[in-house]
């Protein structure tokens, strides 16, 4: 990516990134992620261009709602929208940014864009902005409305979770996810140790501390981790604390036999591999719908020397018991497609490209993929069921409902929880929200195949 050196690259960098969300449907870590990969910006300028895109997608209702009054009547094209987003989110968010500074790189980046004529459209708003001074949501009568445009959350998605949590917790989400995401790491232990891990981060100045939530986790002070050689080498993976929490409750043995049924892009494959050993036969089995994302586990496990130990298959789960027969696997990980709507932190544009009737088909997605593998299970064996979803229908409904179609298993607590994690729910499943620990919000349910008498 070429920048422009008289305009900010960080600022040009957010609008590029924003733009590719927009109009390409793009996942905001993944664009910027490969912007700063392909761009030679500085550290700094980096972090700003990171605090724009996420600010910006986080607030982009209640931006919206800010920039309603100075363009009433205007249709003005997505990018020119985009820009006028970076900038108030800058002047109302960001204290130690001048406005001059903004007022410039968005005109500039207007002109390059456009024409003189949308530059002073995007000098006359803010400028109009300056004077005018932003309104306030708190006089918003309607109090979904007012939480909705103050938290920047849809309004049907404010109204879920009021039903479900009430207010006081609902605020508590919302302030949460409006935050910036910690960026954290699973150590690949036992193979590299925490020392040598830290060491090697070290010397690239990433600072990281334990993570709190998982044993095996890192959270960073930031820097871009995905280039380290640590990473390259396969010391760590990229993998949010919440979702470290899943490979442990399977409870493996070195010689299981494992199949992960939904395992693109392999974090949790990975996980499970750790446990496993090749020596006496331990192999985890992962599927994907798509073929190019099961070359993608395969890259993750070939990154982290795990090959020995994983294979994966393009395969439909809900084709498992088809395919495998019955009584394979002695451990099952069924991580659902689901709505997503615990990672609101780190994929904040997902809660403007969702909507209510895209959640309700989901639940029969989910069942239908756990009465598929449920044959592939031994007796006494373990499946776990879990989601990065905060939505009751996709999680202990789902989990309630195949137990009623299938009395041959029963569920136990989710164990092992460390004892430091406050969960909102904790018996007998696992259910994280956004503001409990910081990390993604995460469900985990733990099932057993009754042994046959």
């Amino acid at each position: 990516m070429v920048l422009m050196s008289k305009i900010n690259p960080g600022r040009q960098l957010a609008v590029a990134v924003l733009t590719a969300v927009d109009t390409q449907g793009a996942y905001a870590n993944i664009a910027l992620d490969e912007a700063l990969r392909h761009t030679h910006i500085s550290s700094v300028d980096a972090g700003l261009a990171t605090t724009i895109v996420y600010g910006v997608l986080q607030h982009q209702l209640t931006l919206d709602w800010q920039l309603a009054p100075f363009y009433t009547g205007k249709k003005i094209k997505p990018w020119v929208r985009i820009v006028l987003w970076t900038a108030l989110y800058q002047m109302q968010y960001l204290d130690r940014v001048p406005d001059r500074a903004i007022f410039f790189d968005s005109t500039e980046i207007a002109k390059e864009q456009g024409n003189p004529g949308l530059a002073s459209l995007v000098n006359g708003v803010l400028r109009n902005a300056q004077r005018k001074g932003f309104r306030q949501p708190e006089s918003i009568k309607d109090p979904v409305e007012r939480l909705s445009i103050t938290a920047s959350l849809p309004r049907w998605l404010v109204q879920q979770l009021l039903a479900i949590y009430g207010l006081e917790k609902t605020a508590k989400i919302a302030a949460s996810v409006n935050s910036l995401p910690r960026p954290a790491l699973r150590m690949n232990t036992p193979a590299y140790s925490v020392a040598e891990i830290q060491q090697s981060l070290a010397a690239e100045h990433i600072t990281t501390q334990p993570s709190q939530v998982s044993p095996v986790g890192l959270v960073a002070d930031g820097g871009h981790l995905a280039a380290t050689a640590a990473f390259r080498d396969g010391m760590v993976t990229l993998q949010d604390e919440s979702s470290m929490l899943v490979a442990p409750t399977l409870d493996i043995q070195p010689d299981d036999q494992v199949l992960d049924a939904c395992a693109a892009p392999g974090g949790k494959t990975t996980h499970i591999a750790s446990f496993l050993d090749a020596q006496v036969g331990g192999r985890v089995t992962a599927l994907d719908i798509h073929a190019h994302k099961v070359q993608l586990i395969m890259q993750n496990a070939k990154r982290l020397h795990m090959t020995d130990r994983i294979e994966a298959e393009t395969l439909d789960a809900r084709a498992a018991a088809a395919h495998f027969g019955t009584g394979k696997f002695s451990k099952i990980l069924v991580d659902a497609p689901c709505s997503g709507l615990g990672l609101l932190r780190r994929k904040p544009e997902i809660r403007y490209t969702k909507n209510a009737q895209d959640i309700a088909h989901l639940p029969a997605i989910q069942g239908a993929i756990l009465d598929a593998v449920a044959p592939t299970l031994t007796a006494g064996g373990t499946l776990v069921y879990s989601t990065c979803t905060i939505l009751p229908a996709e999680n202990q409904e789902v989990v309630t409902a195949f137990l009623q179609r299938h009395p041959d298993f029963h569920q136990v607590p989710t164990t092992p929880i460390p004892a430091q994690i406050k969960a909102t729910s904790i018996s007998p499943a696992l259910q994280l929200t956004p503001d409990d620990c910081g990390s993604d919000g995460f469900f985990i349910a733990k099932l057993v195949k009754n042994n046959i008498q």
